[in-house]
């Protein structure tokens, strides 16, 4: 049987044979298959290229956004780059940083000849690579060291209440749901520093008076950034070194340490109108000292302070969320500050003698009727020949009338008569009133000697000159710097001492302003701005 197919004719079983169809769907397979494998091949060969530019671009900018990284942080991800063979495929590298924060992000790519994929028109395909890493310190620790002495009165102390009250309310705002959380410790300082009656609780303090809450440090003291609170601290004596006459209100009116909380320190506080309020209700007053004001802001940020604040925060007075404060030094997620400023330089400090700080004092009063008043009797004893003939007091009506009687062997009053303690004593009258009021007749009589009397007139001593000061300040700086806290340091009309004492205080160049008048506003809320620019990356 034959088909018709055109002019010829084919044999039916021609057409119908089927042999050899499958050699030729084997052999397009075979093509394909070969076209596939060799395209994996180039295309495994393209994925290990850039899995290893990845994983290597990974760790380097990892390493450059740490922000303990000392090194330029684009360096560093080329010296991972290079150290792999992978410098040339780097085409970008870019670094956002901040105070408390640095992004890094590198890209790369890089041409892979094709061993197959070129059969199919495909010469190189490209790896490419992107990586980011970010370190953020959302917790913010600072301390305000801000001078007080008397030469800040007037406009400058304006000028620093305004320029204090803008950095807090530019530093602490809220958070809006965001993690991380700003605190802010008061230190006002002049001559000394005080805890305030409420702060003073939390510390181990001597109890040579009642009235004093500044403690004093040894000079080691100032190589370490820590204070810890259940260690014994001596403090200075309530005394006034100011006047020469006692004044009718029977207390002294200008103590060298001020009591009460109005001048003292607020610890790690979030509450930025209670701050505002501290600050406003500072006055200028006394001499200077830098050193104490640097030993008080560095040790509120150090972690040994913690179990202070721990208990502060039991008693409400530190926010719940700031009872785990100070953070740790190595905390990646706490970054700590201090800014001190001054109008001045390190002067001489003073405290009393330490045989006027504890003990009796000579001098006796009978205040049987009104307690403490104008009208009590005095009686200063000035042989103490217990029981004998010897005993001399020498009698005086009230603190301000003439003598009434003299070398009398009881005091007046008799037994109604209290012997006052030397803290008192110095609570009542300056040093140079009780000279004035109660030695005079005794001297010039010769019953007191020209050294008891001159030794009673200057009871107060310097403890501390400018100088020892100036080299107090450089320890305590240097161990803040070298513990990582940022010091900024303001010099505000400060004489030529103060502003090297102060640069010296800077982390750095950057961080030291020399600045007069109203420009104090403008550098505290540029200070402000950038710790709180780390609270814009999240």
């Amino acid at each position: 049987m034959h088909y018709q197919y055109g002019s010829r004719q084919v044999p039916w079983n021609f057409l119908k044979e089927e042999t050899g169809n499958i050699t030729i769907y084997s052999v397009f397979m075979l093509v394909l298959i070969l076209a596939i494998t060799g395209a994996s091949v180039d295309m495994m060969r393209l994925e290990a290229v850039r899995a290893s530019m990845q994983t290597t671009m990974d760790r380097a900018v990892l390493a450059a956004a740490d922000l303990d990284q000392d090194r330029d942080p684009q360096l560093v991800v080329e010296d991972y780059l290079a150290k792999s063979g992978l410098t040339a495929v780097l085409t970008s590298i870019d670094v956002d940083e901040g105070l408390n924060y640095r992004t890094v992000t590198a890209s790369g790519q890089t041409d892979l000849n094709t061993f197959f994929l070129h059969m199919s028109g495909i010469d190189t395909l490209t790896a490419p690579a992107l990586s980011a890493a970010e370190e953020k310190i959302s917790n913010v620790e600072i301390s305000m060291v801000l001078d007080v002495s008397g030469s800040m009165q007037g406009t400058r102390l304006t000028n620093m209440k305004n320029a204090a009250n803008e950095f807090i309310d530019t530093v602490i705002q809220p958070t809006n749901g965001a993690a991380g959380l700003t605190t802010v410790s008061l230190v006002p300082y002049n001559a000394t520093v005080s805890l305030g009656d409420t702060v003073a609780d939390y510390f181990t303090l001597s109890n040579t008076n009642q009235h004093s809450n500044c403690p004093v440090f040894s000079s080691s003291a100032f190589d370490d950034p820590s204070i810890d609170p259940d260690t014994l601290l001596d403090k200075i004596a309530h005394f006034d070194p100011y006047n020469s006459y006692a004044s009718n209100s029977g207390s002294i009116t200008d103590p060298w340490c001020v009591p009460g909380d109005s001048m003292s320190i607020m610890v790690h506080s979030s509450d930025a109108n209670a701050l505002k309020n501290r600050v406003n209700s500072f006055w200028a007053q006394g001499n200077t000292a830098i050193d104490l004001g640097m030993k008080w802001g560095v040790g509120l940020l150090d972690p040994e302070m913690r179990s202070a604040i721990e208990e502060m925060a039991d008693d409400d007075l530190v926010v719940a969320d700031a009872s785990n404060r100070p953070a740790s030094y190595d905390d990646s997620e706490a970054i700590k500050f201090v800014v001190v400023m001054t109008d001045g330089q390190n002067t001489t400090q003073y405290d009393l003698k330490s045989k006027y700080k504890s003990g009796w004092s000579d001098l006796w009063v009978d205040d049987r009727n009104t307690g403490y008043t104008s009208d009590d009797r005095f009686s200063l004893l000035v042989d103490d020949n217990w029981g004998s003939s010897n005993d001399v007091y020498f009698w005086k009506r009230y603190e301000n009338s003439s003598w009434s009687y003299r070398n009398r062997s009881y005091p007046d009053g008799g037994s109604s008569a209290d012997r006052m303690s030397h803290a008192d004593l110095f609570a009542r009258f300056p040093s140079a009133a009780v000279a004035r009021s109660y030695y005079v007749r005794p001297y010039y009589d010769g019953f007191v000697s020209y050294n008891e009397y001159y030794d009673m007139y200057y009871a107060h001593e310097a403890t501390v000159s400018g100088s020892e000061a100036n080299n107090r300040l450089s320890r305590i700086c240097s161990a803040a710097k070298n513990a990582g806290i940022v010091v900024f340091a303001i010099a505000f009309e400060a004489p030529s001492n103060g502003q090297a004492a102060l640069s010296e205080c800077a982390s750095s160049a950057s961080h030291y302003f020399d600045v007069e008048g109203v420009e104090i506003t403008e550098t505290f809320h540029a200070i402000a701005r950038q710790i709180n620019s780390l609270r814009l990356i999240q």
